[in-house]
């Protein structure tokens, strides 16, 4: 059926092809299936529609955009002592 120069070659292929058969029969599906639910009983399941907890009075610790912000200027300062 096909031909490869090489069996990782054919790995490669077969798996670019198995994901893009995948990856349009996904859309196809999700277009041609009726939504039968409504927002309101989403809610809690589905990430877009679940309310976003407000978390002003967290310690600066459990802030992950804080925390990672503190260490890429540690990195970078790092960076710039051994360079």
């Amino acid at each position: 059926m096909f031909s490869f120069q090489s069996e990782m070659g054919q790995n490669f292929w077969m798996a670019i092809v198995a994901w893009s058969a995948c990856f349009g029969i996904t859309i196809l599906i999700s277009l041609l299936t009726r939504r039968t639910k409504s927002d309101e009983e989403l809610k809690g399941l589905v990430y877009s529609l679940t309310p976003k907890p407000k978390s002003e009075d967290e310690a600066w610790y459990k802030r992950p955009v804080l925390v990672g912000v503190l260490v890429m200027v540690a990195v970078i300062i790092l960076n710039l002592i051994f360079l």
